[in-house]
């Protein structure tokens, strides 16, 4: 008796070890092969979250198209591709607060921003901060 149940328990361990290994290297591979492809200047689109403070409460999921001369953000799904606003720079960069980890991941940065048409808040994972923040450099 008890050498089945020690068995289904081993076993049990086991695939969720292989699972999530194998998770691990998708998402790594996909990290490197966005890193590569922006050293040679290919256009990448990079997953992010964007909030602007002054008009909604709710962060929105997509991507950050650059690399292809300009920066663009895509929705996450069906939604449309949009322009982000005039004049948006770069004015500071933290981590997020225990009302905003709750909404996002907590491992994230939160990537703060200026533009004509207020504040913009752009969360982004580590991997994924430079590409952001060079983005955001060349698009002024």
């Amino acid at each position: 008796m008890f050498r089945q149940c020690f068995n289904g328990a081993v076993i049990e361990i086991a695939v969720l070890l292989v699972g999530g290994c194998l998770g691990w290297w998708l998402v790594s591979r996909k990290v490197r092969q966005r890193a590569q492809d922006a050293a040679a200047g290919v256009a990448i689109k990079v997953p992010c979250m964007v909030r602007r403070p002054d008009q909604d409460r709710r962060w929105t999921r997509g991507r950050l198209v650059t690399g292809a001369g300009e920066t663009i953000w895509e929705r996450r799904g069906l939604g449309p591709v949009a322009s982000l606003p005039a004049g948006l720079r770069q004015v500071g960069m933290r981590k997020p607060s225990r009302g905003e980890a709750v909404r996002i991941n907590g491992r994230a940065w939160i990537i703060e921003c200026a533009s004509d048409d207020g504040a913009v808040l752009i969360g982004v994972m580590p991997p994924e901060l430079e590409h952001v923040s060079s983005a955001l450099r060349q698009a002024v």
